[in-house]
């Protein structure tokens, strides 16, 4: 067995990790690689369950959880605190977003704006600040979020992701100060991934996307995963920082 997988295992066995967007592909994935290293995963969605029971080692449990809803993240906060009494990895992968070239500005409505805003802004800071003393009562505490390379290229789904998602690059900056020393914090930022979501903006769209990368394609969701856990519990003297899982697309 090698060494980092050896660090994984002792990490994640027994960990209490609250994923959000955990149906989707990022967190899916990541719940899965959690389960599979024996974690207690709580998965958060609005396709989750309103009533759930704590998860045990190596299973996932799917609990309800609206990021555009205040007092949805306060009574989520507060199963977590009934269920577990800590937190020890929080990852964000919840996202929301609708294609919109960047000259359309008269597509970019206020409705987009503040969907696109709540979602993969102001509610993870939300979630991480309710989510804050769980985390510091927590083993080796991380918030891993994932962002993407749109907040340091502008270039992405449409202006409002790109900005929401450089909003939250800042807030982890602020909240590794905050936190520190006994909570981390990491961004994960992909560019575009091997998804249905991308192949649904088609074939010109990715072959741009990949000419512009220089590792000549697109990554995936088990890469950006694999980045994910690795920020979690192998790079434990990295805080404050931003991952790119993008075939340097960022460059």
């Amino acid at each position: 067995m090698s060494a980092s997988l050896a660090e994984l295992l002792r990490g994640f066995a027994g960990a209490r990790v609250v994923i959000v967007g955990g149906r989707g592909g990022v967190g899916a994935a990541v719940a899965a690689q959690a389960c599979d290293l024996g974690a207690r995963v709580v998965a958060a969605s609005r396709q989750g369950a309103a009533d759930w029971t704590a998860p045990g080692r190596g299973h996932a449990v799917h609990a309800w959880l609206d990021l555009a809803d205040s007092a949805s993240i306060r009574a989520f906060t507060q199963r977590v605190a009934e269920k577990y009494g800590a937190v020890d990895i929080l990852v964000t992968a919840a996202g929301v977003t609708r294609s919109v070239a960047l000259a359309d500005l008269p597509h970019l409505d206020d409705g987009l704006i503040d969907e696109v805003f709540l979602a993969n802004a102001m509610g993870p800071l939300r979630l991480a600040r309710d989510l804050a003393p769980l985390l510091r009562a927590g083993t080796d505490p991380v918030f891993v979020n994932v962002s993407s390379v749109a907040a340091r290229t502008g270039l992405g789904s449409n202006i409002a992701y790109g900005a929401a998602k450089a909003a939250m690059d800042t807030a982890m900056i602020s909240l590794a100060k905050a936190l520190a020393p006994a909570v981390r914090t990491v961004s994960v930022a992909p560019s575009a991934l091997d998804t249905p979501f991308a192949q649904g903006r088609g074939p010109e769209f990715i072959a741009r996307t990949i000419a512009a990368t220089p590792l000549g394609r697109l990554a995936n969701v088990t890469e950006v995963a694999n980045a994910v856990l690795a920020a979690a519990r192998l790079l434990t003297a990295t805080t404050g920082a931003t991952i790119y899982v993008d075939g340097g697309r960022h460059l």
